[in-house]
C-alpha cells in the first residue's frame, strides 16, 4: 500500500535476484506472475551483482557450456586459456548446481508429505509455493519469505490431530538450517576448489580450434545450458506452483 504495486514488484524481483533478501512488501500477497518470477531467481541465482552469488554460478554455467560444446565439436574444452577436465565438471556440475534443487526439493517434499510439518496459510498450489519458497530462499543466500507459512508456529493440521505444538517449528528450524548449510557453504567450497585448480592449470595458447567465449554463438549455448540444467529442474515444482495458481485465478475470473 505504501510503496505501490509497481515498486513493490521491482523490489520483490531486484531482492531475489542479488540474493539481498530485503523486501518492502510480502512476498506471500504476489500474484502468481511475481510469485513465478521470485521463486525463479532463487532457483538460478545467475544474475551478476548483489553478494557475488550470481557471477559465481553464471561461472560455473560457463564451464558446462564451454565442457558440452567441446564434447560436440570434439575438443578438449578450454576456458580462460586453461583445460577442462573431469575434476571441474564433477565440481561445477554436482557440489555447485546439483547441491541446490536438492537443498530444496527433497526437503520441501518431505513438508509436503505431512501435514503435521506444513505451517500452510493459504492450501492449494500458493500454499506449495510457500514451502518451495521458505527452502529456496535459505539454500540461494537469500532472506526474505512467502511470509504467511507458519514456520514458527503449530500448524492447525498438527494441533487438530493432537501432535506435539512444536512439531512445525521444530521441522522448518531443523530443515531450513539443512538447506542453509548445504546450499550455501558446500558450493563456496566448490567454487573455491574450482578456482584454485584453474590457478595451477598451465596456460593454453589459443588456436584456430579455440572456442571464443565473445560471440553471441556461445552466449545463446550458454543460455541453452542455464535453461537445460537449471531451470528443467525446478519446471515441474514451478508447474504445481505459481503457474498452476495463473490458470485457477483466470478460470475464477473467467
Amino acid at each position: 500500500v505504501r510503496f505501490g504495486w509497481a515498486q513493490s514488484a521491482l523490489y520483490a524481483v531486484t531482492t531475489t535476484a542479488t540474493m539481498c533478501g530485503a523486501v518492502i512488501a510480502m512476498h506471500d500477497s504476489l500474484m502468481p506472475n511475481g510469485g513465478f518470477v521470485t521463486l525463479s531467481n532463487l532457483f538460478l541465482q545467475i544474475v551478476f551483482g548483489g553478494q557475488g552469488t550470481g557471477t559465481a554460478y553464471l561461472f560455473a554455467y560457463l564451464i558446462l557450456a564451454v565442457f558440452v560444446t567441446g564434447l560436440m565439436v570434439g575438443r578438449t574444452p578450454e576456458f580462460l586459456g586453461r583445460k577442462i577436465e573431469k575434476r571441474e565438471v564433477v565440481l561445477a556440475s554436482f557440489l555447485i548446481l546439483l547441491v541446490h534443487p536438492i537443498a530444496i526439493l527433497i526437503p520441501g517434499a518431505i513438508a509436503l508429505a505431512f501435514p503435521d510439518f506444513q505451517g500452510i496459510s493459504n492450501p492449494g498450489f500458493h500454499g506449495l509455493s510457500q514451502v518451495i519458497y521458505e527452502y529456496a530462499s535459505a539454500a540461494a543466500n537469500n532472506g526474505s519469505g512467502f511470509e504467511g507459512l507458519r514456520d514458527s508456529q503449530p500448524a492447525p493440521l498438527a494441533i487438530a490431530s493432537g501432535a506435539k505444538p512444536t512439531m512445525t517449528a521444530l521441522w522448518w528450524n531443523l530443515s531450513a538450517s539443512f538447506s542453509l548449510l548445504a546450499g550455501r557453504y558446500i558450493p563456496i567450497a566448490a567454487l573455491l576448489l574450482l578456482a584454485d585448480g584453474m590457478s595451477r592449470k598451465q596456460p593454453v595458447p589459443a588456436s584456430t580450434g579455440t572456442l571464443r567465449t565473445d560471440t553471441g554463438l556461445f552466449t545463446g549455448v550458454t543460455a541453452g545450458v542455464i535453461l537445460i540444467l537449471g531451470a528443467l529442474t525446478f519446471l515441474p515444482i514451478l508447474a504445481l506452483g505459481p503457474i498452476a495458481e495463473a490458470f485457477q485465478i483466470t478460470r475464477m475470473i473467467g
